[in-house]
């Protein structure tokens, strides 16, 4: 049985001994469509006259304070969970010897990007290349997809009216993109990602279901929302000339993650979307695709993980093989969000996942677990 521990730094400097003493419990939420966020608990006491309330009248956990925290499993090297920085603390006061605590809450980078709001034009660049240059501006290494077209300021200018991280998540809603921050695995760099979902990346691993011995979650429930699946149709006027500018989708463009796409075949739901912002057509047939691409995500699978049988730090983001699910919900899925729970009882993974297929491609590779990690 592996050994799991963690690393715990404050900006930048290894937690003391009195303060990883004093910690109870870590979670850490890995999300793929929101910012990734940290909580911490930990006991507190009274000190000297001079210390008052440890931890607590240090003001150790100071506006913005940076805290990192790494696991450790075994004798793989140190994985980064979440590079963060903190936005709340409270204290709870009890006569009991023991129970007082300090809870802290930190977000990731992308509190960073959410102080300040602007009015600001970007002339002559397409979407894709204002991320990147957003990204840039705050050291994160850029990860994006290029979009277009690039527009010039002699016919459209694209305003921001909003803060870097509101402005960019409004951009990539045009596209289907995801939108986040995240740590290099290998470097433990910040990156600043703008994409289409990571579909046909490698399985990170398989979750095995139900399997005797080889099973590795210690349990999983998963649904099919039916009634999801759209089609959508938009229209603009173009002010220019006062014609419509018509668009539409009718089919889900992500990689199809099973065999049988979800797209409803009989009697589909058909959405007329609204308040775009958008007039030309190319711009809005991208718009109208990246609705139905959202709501092919139908297949939705939650469940918690048993560490020490799959070997291995679940990340979100990325794809994951799921097998002794049933023909309906076994087959490749995307990992949409992990709750990581560090605390005396041990280290625990709940996962939330989904998937815009049903059946199974005969190329899934269940053999072939990448979980476990040098």
């Amino acid at each position: 049985m592996p050994e799991i521990s963690y690393n715990l730094y404050i900006n930048d400097q290894p937690a003391s001994q009195e303060i990883l003493a004093a910690v109870q419990k870590i979670e850490v939420e890995d999300h793929a469509n929101m910012a990734d966020m940290l909580g911490l608990q930990m006991a507190i006491a009274m000190g000297d006259k001079v210390k008052g309330w440890t931890a607590l009248d240090e003001d150790i956990f100071q506006r913005l304070s940076k805290i990192k925290i790494e696991i450790v499993i075994g004798s793989s090297k140190p994985k980064p969970l979440i590079d963060s920085y903190v936005i709340e603390t409270s204290a709870q006061f009890s006569n009991e010897p023991g129970k007082s605590l300090l809870k802290v809450i930190a977000m990731d980078s992308t509190v960073l990007m959410n102080l300040d709001e602007k009015v600001r034009p970007w002339p002559n660049m397409a979407d894709s290349d204002i991320a990147t240059t957003i990204f840039q501006e705050y050291g994160m290494e850029p990860v994006v997809d290029s979009t277009q077209p690039s527009r010039q300021d002699v016919d459209t200018t694209t305003i921001q009216r909003e803060t870097d991280i509101q402005f960019l998540k409004r951009l990539s809603d045009r596209y289907g993109y995801d939108c986040y921050v995240d740590l290099n695995s290998q470097s433990g760099k910040a990156e600043g990602h703008f994409h289409k979902p990571k579909l046909d990346a490698p399985p990170q691993g398989v979750l095995t279901v139900n399997m005797g011995s080889e099973t590795n979650v210690n349990s999983f429930k998963s649904r099919y929302e039916m009634l999801r699946p759209i089609t959508a149709q938009v229209t603009g006027l173009d002010i220019e000339t006062q014609e419509n500018q018509p668009a539409s989708a009718e089919s889900a463009s992500y990689v199809s993650l099973g065999k049988e796409s979800l797209a409803a075949k009989d009697r589909p739901r058909k959405v007329l979307l609204s308040h775009s912002g958008l007039v030309q057509t190319g711009e809005l047939n991208t718009y109208a695709q990246a609705m139905v691409d959202e709501s092919s995500w139908a297949i939705i699978a939650e469940g918690e993980l048993n560490t020490v049988a799959y070997g291995g730090v679940l990340k979100a983001k990325s794809p994951i093989l799921v097998r002794g699910a049933g023909n309906l919900f076994s087959g490749l899925y995307y990992i949409e969000k992990v709750l990581h729970i560090i605390s005396g009882n041990g280290y625990v993974q709940r996962f939330s996942l989904k998937r815009n297929a049903i059946g199974l491609t005969k190329k899934e590779n269940f053999a072939e677990d990448k979980s476990i990690e040098s």
